[in-house]
């Protein structure tokens, strides 16, 4: 989807140093759902990756919950700082969870790293 609620690929993280940087350093919140590392990298820009493992159930589900991540990024971008990293882990209990519970974990957990206003 292009324009403002959309997830460019330059926001999309892809590298493994990338992520090893946010699980080493980032600030870290703890959820029954989800995981969240957040790191501020000045100039860097604003960049957004997740990690489902098999834990969490079969490729139908494991693509769900990555669809609902990638679907909150997406609707509140606006609200996440510019220059931070957040990469979130998926727990097995976000198998069975709706949009609307995937909303309230990812604002509680991203509002305990100080990275989301609004």
């Amino acid at each position: 989807m292009p324009g403002p609620l959309a997830f460019p690929r330059h926001e999309r993280l892809t590298r493994k140093r990338d992520f090893e940087t946010a699980f080493r350093t980032g600030r870290k919140s703890v959820g029954p759902l989800f995981v969240c590392y957040a790191v501020r990298r000045e100039s860097q820009g604003r960049k957004f990756g997740f990690a489902v493992s098999r834990k969490v159930g079969s490729a139908v589900v494991r693509n769900r919950v990555k669809r609902l991540l990638r679907e909150f990024y997406r609707t509140h971008r606006a609200q996440i700082d510019d220059d931070t990293l957040i990469v979130v882990v998926a727990r097995p209990a976000s198998a069975e969870i709706s949009f609307d519970q995937c909303v309230r974990a990812m604002r509680r957990l991203l509002g305990e790293v100080e990275v989301l206003h609004g």
